[in-house]
């Protein structure tokens, strides 16, 4: 065991130019997942993504190098690749038979990965839930979070070992949802860092969502990598 921690160790610290988003090296990364509410009790569950290698796919009559990605809930998402980073193209969901286009092409990572480096993405909350006495009620809307490079010198403890020099990107974002009557409009606060260490992918999230409504308070997740393997 202490060898494999070893080899945890040497991927995690490699200071090569090995990527932060390996989709082609690993199979499969397998995350522990807690959301924990304010008002709620935490909910704790396995996520795993498998990496189906990379696939040419026809995207509006043209043959697009993909790498897609399969979730544990049968969904797929696809990425690609160019000189300026990595982007979530598209996804399915199980019963899709097209893949379903992102307005606008999701940028995970850049490849310069310069400190102090910003980027928007288009993203939704998922996190905020209050359950009624009849029924759950989820405030789900749409909005834009702004990505910074925030650190390339990281140290995260998982339970696979110790990574350190790993790449650290926060996002801030914030909304407003309109419920119905009784809830009126409440204000989203949105803040999300992950961590990457190169060969292996991204290693921890913690992910916030935080309202101004006593119905609903604030809500975190923590996804945890607790195993990958290779191909």
């Amino acid at each position: 065991m202490k060898y494999f921690f070893l080899l945890v160790f040497i991927l995690g610290c490699s200071d090569n130019n090995s990527s932060y988003f390996p989709l082609e090296k690993i199979e499969s990364w397998s995350y522990k997942v807690v959301i924990k509410p304010d008002i709620e009790k935490k909910t704790i569950y396995k996520k795993i993504n498998v990496s189906l290698g990379k696939k040419y796919i026809e995207i509006n009559g043209k043959n697009e190098l993909l790498y897609p990605l399969l979730r544990e809930d049968g969904s797929i998402f696809y990425y690609e690749t160019d000189k300026n980073g990595i982007y979530r193209n598209g996804y399915t969901f199980t019963k899709d038979k097209n893949i379903n286009l992102e307005n606008k092409r999701r940028i995970v990572l850049p490849h310069s990965q310069k400190m102090g480096e910003q980027w928007e993405v288009e993203s939704k909350t998922y996190l905020i839930l209050k359950k009624y006495p009849y029924f759950d009620y989820r405030a789900t809307t749409n909005f834009k979070i702004n990505y910074k490079i925030i650190s390339k010198t990281e140290i995260v403890n998982t339970p696979m070992g110790k990574f350190k020099n790993c790449l650290l990107i926060k996002g801030v974002g914030k909304t407003r949802f309109i419920g119905d009557s009784e809830i009126g409009a409440i204000e989203i606060k949105i803040t999300s860092e992950e961590w990457y260490a190169k060969n292996i992918g991204l290693i921890k999230t913690v992910r916030t969502e935080k309202t101004d409504s006593d119905l609903f308070a604030t809500t975190k997740m923590t996804q945890t990598l607790e195993n990958f393997n290779y191909k």
